[in-house]
């Protein structure tokens, strides 16, 4: 029992490895390997966050004794929220707008290229987790412990993950058609503009609203956090014209909020939706333990439960 044990650690170590870098481009026709890329902008944004050429983000450590840990850690700025998503060709061509401009939010373009940088990193990440767990499952299977005839919770979890990889895909699909035609209108957006004394984060994220779904498929929404300048920065949502009512009635607190309630409400929504974002250590420094405790805390929990019913001011962001 303890050799099965054993080898299924060991499976599990080994796929947590994989890696997908298949080109997201349009059509997704492209051979070319995926390189990693930014979804948030490098060379000026995170010049507006980072220290020493390093940010905070959250991070997932594995320990056989300790499983798996959450825990803020340092990130360096070219590997900081990167994937691999599109070949070096694709990359520069698509994004070239945003990567070699300051993001202007008033630009459609601009708006949209940013949340088709967010639904390309969500796919990516749906594909290469259904890849992982089913090569897990295929071990299990392998090793005896699942029969592979009959259902189990990891062979569920697989057939899950790879629905919500189609589903997806089918989303990224209406981008893939705005970024041919060049219709960016296609996609409508909620810019709230965030006054502050220095950045403090950056997002770029694509997620479902808890408990708001339009007939089978989820409500889903962009949101990406841009410092443009030492004292302003902007969070943009992003939808499709079908999410647009039902999105925008279930973030109404947020969106109609002013000041610091709304910067409180926005920093539990990503908490809430995000895992793509980083902090800028000069900010994560004056976090007390307690904050940082907190923070972490929530995060996890939103992992397993959406929507939580929780009020703590130390979940501020900004």
């Amino acid at each position: 029992m303890r050799t099965k044990k054993n080898e299924l650690l060991s499976s599990f170590f080994e796929r947590d490895k994989l890696r997908l870098q298949r080109c997201l481009a349009p059509g997704m026709t492209c051979k070319s390997r995926a390189i990693q890329s930014h979804s948030v902008q490098n060379s000026r944004v995170m010049d507006l966050l980072a220290r020493d050429g390093h940010l905070k983000a959250l991070g997932k450590r594995v320990g056989k004794e300790t499983g798996p840990v959450i825990r803020f850690e340092d990130i360096g700025r070219n590997q900081a929220t990167t994937f691999a998503g599109f070949c070096p060709l694709r990359d520069s061509e698509i994004f070239k707008p945003i990567d070699s401009n300051t993001f202007q939010p008033t630009d459609p373009e601009h708006l949209f290229l940013t949340a088709y940088r967010a639904v390309a990193k969500e796919l990516h990440s749906m594909m290469e987790a259904a890849v992982k767990i089913q090569a897990g499952y295929n071990d299990r299977v392998g090793l005896g412990v699942d029969s592979g005839n009959e259902p189990s919770p990891v062979g569920m979890l697989a057939v899950e993950y790879m629905m919500k990889s189609y589903l997806t895909y089918e989303y990224k699909c209406h981008f893939d058609q705005a970024r041919i035609s060049g219709d960016y209108d296609k996609v409508l957006y909620d810019v709230i503009y965030i006054r502050h004394d220095a950045p403090t984060l950056a997002v770029c994220s694509l997620f479902s609203i808890d408990d708001v779904s339009r007939g089978d498929d989820w409500v889903r929404t962009t949101l990406n956090v841009l410092p443009l300048n030492e004292n302003e920065s902007v969070a943009v949502f992003g939808y499709l014209p079908c999410d647009a009512t039902l999105a925008r009635a279930s973030l109404g607190l947020v969106l109609n909020s002013t000041g610091h309630q709304q910067k409180y409400l926005l920093s539990k929504q990503i908490l809430n939706g995000c895992q793509n974002f980083v902090v800028s250590p000069a900010h994560y420094d004056r976090w007390s333990p307690a904050k940082r405790t907190a923070i972490t805390d929530y995060f996890v929990q939103t992992l397993f439960k959406g929507n939580l019913d929780h009020e703590d001011e130390l979940l501020y962001l900004f």
